[in-house]
């Protein structure tokens, strides 16, 4: 509040005079305690007013201070990532195995974590559901090749936090990004190779 009293005392304005400016802008009636043909006549004579019509300094000024008021909504969970949302997640969870990984972690996490985690993905990402679930297939195939060695839990794999550069990393974008260029099979040897059309 104190900037928005001191931006207009900046531009030489008092409370009431820029209430009597938002009036016109509004098209409502002020207060009966305010002198209003007193202060449209100085608010023309300082440029604020021209012909009981706004100039273009007072239309930059109103937006300015409304700016202040404006909140940033934020997006809930089936905006970012969907009405089926719970249902796509679970069926990622039940990609990952339904016990420990090597690493002594269980493979499948918490639900809401997931959630948490897929609304940082979908806002930093651009690829849909299907791709997410193919992806993700793809990573639990090749790491059950390898016993589950160095896998990552279904959590991790969305997004971990890269403790050095304190960024996060998504080992599924990697992935995604692998299934969006085609590699979408292994040969025995758990390896990708490249469809040919």
């Amino acid at each position: 509040m104190e900037e928005i009293f001191n931006k207009l005392f900046k531009v030489g304005l008092t409370p009431n005079l820029f209430y009597v400016l938002y009036s016109y802008k509004t098209k409502v009636t002020c207060d009966s305690s305010i002198n209003t043909s007193l202060e449209s006549s100085r608010l023309e004579s300082d440029g604020w007013i021209s012909m009981g019509q706004l100039t273009t300094k007072s239309v930059n000024l109103i937006q300015d201070v409304d700016s202040y008021f404006k909140l940033s909504k934020k997006k809930t969970s089936t905006q970012v990532m969907g009405d089926d949302f719970l249902t796509k997640i679970d069926e990622y969870l039940e990609i990952f195995p339904k016990f420990k990984l090597p690493s002594g972690k269980y493979a499948r996490s918490d639900k809401k974590n997931l959630e948490n985690n897929f609304r940082w993905f979908f806002e930093t990402n651009s690829y849909d559901w299907d791709t997410v679930i193919n992806a993700t297939k793809m990573y639990v195939d090749e790491f059950e090749r390898q016993g589950y060695k160095y896998m990552r839990t279904s959590q991790y794999f969305i997004r971990k936090l890269n403790p050095a550069e304190k960024t996060f990393e998504s080992e599924l974008a990697n992935y995604c990004e692998v299934y969006m260029n085609g590699d979408t099979d292994y040969n025995d040897d758990g390896y990708f190779k490249e469809k040919v059309v």
